[in-house]
């Protein structure tokens, strides 16, 4: 696989290219039925998939909502190992873990003969159905699982400690977004010049515990969905059951549209080359969280992540794997010019967010291309089976 670094240069390319191209319908194709068009198709056929699969099933119920986080539980041969995979974290990106998960329930058989598999569905159910990155409280959920003390560090620490009060006037206009707002591209542009490309991206993925309405906003306190999922996990497995827990969550948006780029991250380990090609032997992007050059870098100093937020709930466990699966869609300037709109429109437009929704939406989920939905599902299939057979093996 290869890998997208950016440049001044490449970014006008890529600006150009983004208001330039059509989205070409692709035919259609045999996966094409695990994919949704909206969070509740995409729910009942979870359910049913999950039914049909005789899975134990769970619905967490967001609270004064009726919207659910769903979680299906298969018992597996192995009570002290438990693989979890979730979709949805990051709301309108739940389209693709949706359909991974679904085209996964379709062989129950090949899900049993390991650790107990759990597949999540919707973490963030909000964001899913009303088409938002956030939650309903404009929180990134995967800057959030913090503790109490770690929320505190974060308010006190200076707010542009990474850049972004620096590019925030131009990421979080308080008015609706248009990409070629006078602000939004010599800002961006400015700062690349002086710092380069990735002083940029870890300037906005690093996010803000500053600014309720910002893009990336991390939150004051734990969240809703995160409150509801702990109290899940807590209660199902002792914290003393198990000595293998993994989590992989799918994520959509960012690297080469079509390809994926995996991360991983262990509380309990060092992840080293050997590990990583142990666990994904024929995947050639995968990274640490502290890689360069991949759809993944650039976030050193952002934190709350979700995936080490659950897996803190089991510090016994001798091996804790967080694994992140990022699918590719469009160029990086089109999804952040998706993102910025989406959120101006959500504060300050709400007659235009309908639309600004539908364009994230389309940012993150290319519902037109059968060939990314082939993609999506068998690379995430296959990443969950080598997850599930891998992590049985002494790390």
């Amino acid at each position: 696989m290869s890998v997208r670094r950016w440049s001044a240069p490449a970014l006008v390319v890529a600006i150009v290219a983004s208001y330039c191209s059509m989205q070409a319908p692709v035919p259609a194709s045999s996966v094409d039925a695990y994919f949704s068009e909206s969070y509740y198709e995409a729910r009942a056929l979870f359910r049913a998939s999950a039914a049909e699969a005789n899975a134990t099933l769970h619905a967490l119920l967001l609270p004064n909502s009726e919207l659910t986080i769903d979680v299906a539980v298969l018992q597996g041969a192995d009570p002290t190992a438990l693989l979890v995979h979730l979709s949805g974290t990051h709301g309108v990106e739940g389209f693709a873990g949706s359909a991974i998960q679904a085209a996964l329930l379709a062989d129950p058989a090949a899900l049993t003969s390991g650790p107990t598999v759990v597949f999540v569905h919707a973490v963030n159910p909000f964001g899913f159905a009303k088409l938002r990155r956030v939650n309903e409280h404009n929180v990134d959920l995967n800057r959030n699982y913090l503790s109490p003390d770690e929320f505190s560090a974060k308010r006190e620490q200076d707010p542009n400690r990474s850049g972004y009060m620096t590019l925030s006037p131009a990421l979080n206009p308080p008015h609706a977004a248009h990409w070629a707002d006078a602000t939004f591209l010599p800002t961006l542009v400015g700062q690349m010049v002086r710092g380069g490309f990735d002083s940029v991206k870890r300037a906005i993925v690093s996010g803000t515990y500053h600014e309720p309405k910002g893009l990336f906003f991390g939150g004051h306190e734990l969240e809703p969905s995160h409150q509801l999922l702990t109290e899940f996990y807590t209660s199902q497995w002792h914290v003393n059951q198990l000595s293998r827990v993994a989590f992989l969550d799918v994520h959509t948006g960012l690297g080469p549209s079509g390809y994926d780029t995996v991360q991983v991250s262990s509380p309990s380990l060092s992840v080293t080359t050997d590990i990583l090609t142990a666990l994904f032997p024929d995947h050639a992007s995968i990274s640490d969280n502290m890689a360069e050059a991949t759809a993944l870098s650039g976030y050193e100093d952002a934190g709350g992540f979700a995936v080490n937020g659950y897996l803190g709930l089991f510090p016994n466990a001798a091996v804790r794997l967080g694994v992140t699966q990022e699918f590719g869609t469009k160029n990086v300037v089109d999804v952040l010019v998706s993102l910025r709109k989406e959120n101006a429109a959500m504060h300050h437009a709400p007659g235009m967010h309908l639309a600004a929704a539908n364009e994230l939406r389309d940012s993150f989920y290319l519902h037109w291309d059968s060939t990314w939905k082939e993609t999506v599902v068998n690379r995430g299939a296959t990443l969950f089976h080598q997850l599930r057979m891998n992590m049985q093996k002494a790390l």
